[in-house]
C-alpha cells in the first residue's frame, strides 16, 4: 500500500519538517521551485514534472508553497511504488483557500490580478483532504505524534497474467492478418508501455536475420521512455542513441506524431502510445497508412482521457478496420489493488468522473433540454453535478486534464452554460470572455511590449488579420462544448449555441478556435460561424491547423468579421501556394465555400477549359483558369461532384502547385500520363456539373 502524508503549516515549518522526515532517505525528488535543498539530488519544479515519467520513486515531495500544479500532482503520484510516500507540503488546510497560490499565474487574464482569484479548486481539495481517512496530517502548533516513515522496500516487479496477452496480442499484430489494429487502455501503473517494449524486443529478436523496423510515437519523448527502456534490457547487441534503438537492419524508433504526418516512414508495425493525447484526425492518418498498428492510452490521465478516445476512435475504427481488437489491463504493477493513494488522486482530481447514464436519456426529446447558466459557487456545492459535467468533457475531448478542472473553479472569465434532461447533465458549453481592452494597453499589445494572457481571439486578429480594432471588441470565446453520446446529432449543441448567443450580455462576437478538421469545420459553419484566421503551421502534438471562428452578436461584431474575411479569403489562395501546400484539401474547400461572392466562369474561360479537358491544350497554358476554375468550384460546392482522389489532385495540383512527380506517388497513380488523364477528366466533370446547375 501507497501512504500520502499532509504537512500543514509555513512554508518554512513545512519544509524544516519535511527534511527531518526525509532525513537519511535514497532516492527522494522534491517537486517545486526550491533551489536551496541541495541535500536532495532531484529538485524539480513542477512545470517539468513530466520528466519524472516512466520512473519510479519511494518518496516524492510535492511542495504547494511553490504552486499546486494539478497537472504535475497527478503525474508525480504515478511514479511512487508499493509501499512508497507521497508527501505534501501545503499552508494550514483551514487557510489553504485563501492563499494566494503562485500557480494562479497561469490563471490570470487581464484585468484580473491573482489577489481577486477565488481559491474554489483550493477549497474543495483542502476539504476532501481533511475529511478522507487515508490521508495523515501533521499540522504546524498542534501537538502529533512522531511519524516515522518506514524504510525504503525493495520491490520486485513480475508480469501480470493480462500485461503477458498484451505482449502476446502485440506480437500477433505484427505477424497475423494486416489490416487488423490492436487498442489496449489501462490506467497508469498497469505495464502498458512495458508490455509494449517487450513486444518490440521480441519482433526485433525473431527477425534476426532479416531487416526488421518498427517506429513508436506519442506526444512527447519522455512519454516512451520505459517503452524503450523495457525493450533495451532485451536486446543486448543493439546499439543505443536518443529515441532509438538499432541494429544494422533492425531498428525501433521514435519518430513525433506531426512528423509522421509530414513524412512516409517505412515500418513493419507502428506503436502509438498515449494516443488519448493525439487528436483523432491524426490517428485516422496514421491508421489509413499503417496496415499494422497498435494503439495504448491511459484511461485515467493527467492529460488526456482513454474512455473518450475508446468511444470516440471506435466508429472510426469500425469504418476503417472492422476487425479491430480491444483489451484493458486491469491488475496494477506497481503497487496493490484498489491503493488508497491512486482512489484519492483520482477522486481529488475527478480523473475518474463519469458523465450521467445512457439510461437516463432513453426518453430524451429536444423541446425537454433546460438550458440555464450555472456560477461557479453554485457548482462548487454540488459534487454530483461537478462530477458529471467535468466527465462529460473528459468524454467528449480527448485533452481534458486536471488543470481543466481548476480552470473551470477559478479562472476568472469563465461562464458555463448547462443543458439538463431530467435532472441529468446532457450537454455542457465553457465560453471565456476576451478583449475589451482600454487604450493604454491596447497600445501596448499593438506595439508589441504586451501579450496579455488569454484573450486569444482579439489578440490574433488584432496580430494575424490586421484588425487592430478587434482589441476593443468584447468576445466569448467557446473553450469546450459537449453533449452526451447517448442524445448526439438530436440539435442539443445548437440549442446550447443558440442560448449561448442569445443571454450573453455586453458581447459583440461569438468564436471558438480549435484544430482544424472537416468534420467539426462542419458543425461550426452550420451553426452560423464564419472562418478568418488558420495558423500556418501545425501544432507538433495534433497533426493539426488551429482554426479561429467567428459569429458576430452585434453590429460592431458584423463589421468586424466582414473586414476579417475580406482580408481571409485575399490570403488563403496564396497561403496554399506557400505554407499551406501540405493543407488537405478536405480542410481547405469547406473554408473557401465562405467566400463571400461567387463570379461565375466567362465563356472565354469555359472555351480553354474545354480544349484542355480534350487534350487540345497544356495545363501551363490555362493556368489562370484552371485557378478560376477551382476557386468557383470551391466556391459553388462543386468540388463534392468528383471523387475524393480527384478532388485531391486536382486542388491540390492547381491551388497547391504540388508536383506531378508527387501526386503520382503520394496517390499511387502511373506516372506523369494519368495524373494528367485524371486532371483533365476533373475538369470535365467540374465543367459539366457547373452547366447542369446554370440549366
Amino acid at each position: 500500500m501507497r501512504h500520502f502524508l499532509i504537512v500543514a503549516g509555513s512554508a518554512a515549518w513545512c519544509r524544516e519538517r519535511a527534511a527531518q522526515l526525509l532525513t537519511n532517505r535514497p532516492g527522494v525528488v522534491w517537486v517545486g521551485d526550491i533551489a536551496e535543498q541541495q541535500q536532495l539530488k532531484q529538485v524539480i519544479p513542477a512545470i517539468r514534472a513530466k520528466q519524472l515519467l516512466g520512473e519510479e520513486f519511494h518518496s516524492i515531495l510535492f511542495d504547494a508553497h511553490c504552486g499546486f500544479d494539478a497537472d504535475a500532482f497527478a503525474a508525480v503520484s504515478g511514479t511512487i511504488n508499493n509501499h512508497g510516500y507521497l508527501l505534501l507540503l501545503t499552508p494550514p488546510l483551514h487557510q489553504w483557500p485563501d492563499f494566494e497560490d503562485p500557480d494562479y499565474q497561469r490563471i490570470c487574464v487581464w484585468p484580473v490580478t491573482a489577489d481577486k482569484i477565488n481559491g474554489r479548486f483550493l477549497q474543495r481539495l483542502s476539504s476532501m483532504f481533511l475529511h478522507t481517512p487515508d490521508v495523515q496530517i501533521i499540522s504546524q502548533g498542534e501537538a502529533h505524534e512522531s511519524v516515522p516513515l518506514p524504510s525504503p522496500v525493495t520491490c520486485i516487479t513480475t508480469s501480470t497474467d493480462d500485461q503477458q496477452q498484451a505482449i502476446d496480442a502485440i506480437v500477433h499484430v505484427a505477424s497475423g492478418h494486416r489490416c487488423r489494429p490492436l487498442v489496449i487502455t489501462a490506467d497508469r501503473g498497469r505495464g502498458k508501455s512495458a508490455a509494449l517494449g517487450l513486444a518490440a524486443a521480441i519482433l526485433l529478436n525473431k527477425h534476426e536475420h532479416d531487416k526488421y523496423h518498427i517506429v513508436v510515437t506519442a506526444p512527447a519523448m519522455n512519454a516512451v521512455e520505459t517503452l524503450f527502456r523495457h525493450a533495451g534490457a532485451q536486446l543486448p547487441g543493439f546499439s543505443s542513441r536518443k529515441g532509438r534503438l538499432f541494429t544494422q537492419d533492425r531498428s525501433l524508433s521514435f519518430v513525433a506524431p506531426d512528423q509522421l504526418l509530414k513524412e512516409h516512414n517505412s515500418a513493419d508495425i507502428l506503436l502509438v502510445d498515449e494516443a488519448a493525447a493525439i487528436p483523432a484526425p491524426l490517428l485516422e492518418t496514421l491508421l489509413r497508412r499503417y496496415k499494422r498498428i497498435v494503439f495504448s492510452t491511459t484511461v485515467h490521465g493527467y492529460e488526456g482521457t482513454g474512455r473518450g478516445f475508446a468511444i470516440r476512435f471506435r466508429s472510426t475504427l469500425d469504418r476503417i478496420t472492422p476487425q479491430w481488437r480491444e483489451m484493458q489491463l486491469s491488475t496494477p504493477i506497481r503497487w496493490d489493488p484498489n491503493d488508497p493513494l491512486e482512489q484519492l488522486t483520482f477522486d481529488a482530481l475527478l480523473m475518474n468522473a463519469e458523465p450521467a447514464d445512457e439510461d437516463a436519456f432513453a426518453n430524451f426529446t429536444p423541446d425537454q433540454l433546460e438550458i440555464s447558466r450555472i456560477t461557479r459557487d453554485a457548482l462548487l456545492q454540488d459534487e454530483q453535478t461537478l462530477r458529471q459535467l467535468f466527465g462529460l468533457l473528459v468524454l467528449a475531448h480527448y485533452r481534458t486534464r486536471p488543470f481543466d478542472l481548476r480552470y473551470l473553479l477559478d479562472g476568472a472569465n469563465v461562464e458555463i452554460l448547462l443543458g439538463r434532461y431530467r435532472g441529468e447533465i446532457a450537454a455542457v458549453a465553457v465560453a471565456v470572455r476576451e478583449g475589451g481592452f482600454d487604450d493604454a494597453m491596447m497600445s501596448h499589445i499593438l506595439s508589441g511590449e504586451r501579450r496579455p494572457r488569454g484573450h486569444l481571439a482579439p489578440q490574433t486578429l488584432s496580430l494575424h488579420c490586421a484588425q487592430p480594432q478587434a482589441l476593443q471588441h468584447n468576445f466569448l470565446r467557446i473553450m469546450r462544448i459537449a453533449v452526451h453520446p447517448a442524445i448526439r446529432r438530436k440539435g442539443v449543441a445548437t440549442a446550447l449555441l443558440n442560448a449561448l448567443a442569445s443571454t450573453a450580455e455586453g458581447i459583440d462576437t461569438i468564436c471558438t478556435s480549435f484544430g482544424a478538421s472537416s468534420d467539426l469545420i462542419a458543425l461550426w459553419r452550420k451553426n452560423g460561424f464564419l472562418p478568418v484566421r488558420l495558423g500556418l503551421t501545425r501544432e507538433a502534438s495534433s497533426g493539426c491547423h488551429s482554426l479561429l471562428m467567428l459569429k458576430p452578436v452585434t453590429e460592431n461584431g458584423r463589421q468586424l468579421l466582414k473586414q476579417a474575411q475580406e482580408r481571409f479569403f485575399k490570403q488563403l489562395p496564396l497561403l496554399l501556394t506557400d505554407n499551406l501546400n501540405q493543407l488537405e484539401s478536405r480542410i481547405f474547400l469547406p473554408l473557401l465555400q465562405d467566400a463571400m461572392h461567387n463570379r461565375d466562369l466567362s465563356p472565354g474561360s469555359r472555351e480553354l477549359l474545354k480544349r484542355f479537358a480534350a487534350a487540345q491544350l497544356p495545363f501551363d497554358a490555362i493556368f489562370p483558369e484552371l485557378v478560376e476554375l477551382a476557386m468557383w468550384a470551391a466556391r459553388s460546392g462543386d468540388a463534392e461532384r468528383v471523387s475524393d482522389q480527384q478532388q485531391d489532385l486536382f486542388f491540390s495540383r492547381v491551388l497547391q502547385r504540388e508536383s506531378i512527380q508527387s501526386l503520382a506517388t503520394r496517390l499511387q497513380l502511373a506516372g506523369k500520363r494519368e495524373v494528367q488523364r485524371s486532371l483533365q477528366d476533373a475538369v470535365q466533370k467540374l465543367m459539366v456539373a457547373g452547366t447542369t446547375e446554370k440549366r
